[in-house]
């Protein structure tokens, strides 16, 4: 594991440097929190079925527990939504899927990558 960089070491770094780190925290934080996601559901499914329920009847379980009304999307909020996908040859270069392709996006396609290579995990 690499080690956290200090406050001291942060001040040396340039903007473009910070940016990339916040990106690279980003990214993983997003992809700790799918982890950890995954292993609840799959500890929930399995209780499920052991208790001899089904899935469908776990996820109707828990309607209740589900906002009344949903918050606002970041697109009819007039806020930026999070990132989705990041460019793999620069990683402060990123999209959110919405609206039109940044050149970078159909250059990496042209090239033979795919989207879900391009995901942010």
């Amino acid at each position: 594991m690499s080690q956290i960089p200090g406050k001291d070491e942060l001040k040396g770094l340039s903007y473009a440097e910070l940016r990339a780190l916040l990106q690279q925290t980003e990214a993983a934080l997003g992809a700790k929190r799918s982890e950890e996601l995954k292993v609840l559901a799959d500890g929930y499914a399995k209780k499920l079925q052991m208790g001899g329920f089904g899935i469908s009847e776990g996820i109707e379980a828990l309607r209740p527990y589900l906002p009344a009304k949903a918050a606002k999307t970041p697109s009819s909020s007039g806020e930026p939504g999070q990132p989705k996908y990041a460019n793999p040859a620069d990683a402060s270069q990123t999209w959110t899927g919405r609206g039109k392709r940044p050149n970078w996006f159909s250059e990496q396609l042209e090239s033979g990558r795919t989207r879900e290579e391009m995901e942010i995990r």
